[in-house]
């Protein structure tokens, strides 16, 4: 598994990322009938040692909004900044260029909160204004190819990298696949249903 460590280390990113954008974005405190931020001062002492230790990792006085969030249920949120803490640290990626993916994930989920966090912990970390830039532009480059190739049901070009492993799904029979192209030209997927119906006979 040596080798897939920096794909593992990166999707941990990309998965943490969201789910902090998420809370964030939906909890900012600007909706009176939605939970806000935890007022600090009247905060248990776990939520205080919580934010004690995410003040040391990120090098300054605020604590994240989406923690201060969470920190209404101290148990809760001391569980996902572990995970985010091991996503972020120094790995087979360092801090930096966990940080520019984190805003690019940010930026193309449009999550005000998330591009402004990691654009400030880019600088932070030494990232200058030509390094942002080089992100945003990757970024919006990348994102519209997507969108391009997506509305035109493009296939991938670059199946043969990886090697095509046919064993069928935990559980279940492996089922013959289809690609777009076939389902464009008429041809329809197998029905899972029709297919258990078969086998039961």
């Amino acid at each position: 598994m040596r080798d897939d460590d920096l794909w593992y280390e990166a999707a941990q990113v990309v998965g943490v990322t969201n789910a902090l954008n998420v809370v964030a974005d939906a909890l900012d405190g600007t909706t009176p009938e939605l939970l806000g931020p935890l007022d600090e001062a009247t905060a248990r002492d776990e939520a205080r040692t919580l934010f004690a230790d995410i003040r040391a990792f990120y090098a300054g006085a605020a604590v994240p909004l989406p923690f201060r969030v969470m920190a209404r249920d101290p148990a809760y949120a001391s569980d996902v900044w572990r995970a985010v803490k091991r996503a972020f640290s120094d790995g087979r990626l360092d801090r930096r260029l966990k940080e520019a993916l984190a805003f690019a994930v940010s930026l193309t989920s449009r999550s005000r909160f998330g591009t402004a966090f990691h654009q400030a912990e880019m600088r932070r970390l030494g990232v200058g204004e030509g390094g942002v830039m080089e992100v945003l532009g990757v970024t919006q480059m990348f994102s519209s190819y997507t969108k391009i190739a997506d509305t035109l049901q493009l296939e991938s070009d670059m199946g043969d990298i990886a090697p095509v492993d046919h064993s069928p799904a935990p559980g279940g029979r492996e089922v013959k696949r289809v690609s777009r192209k076939s389902i464009s030209r008429g041809k329809r997927l197998p029905s899972r249903h029709a297919h258990r119906t078969k086998s039961t006979r």
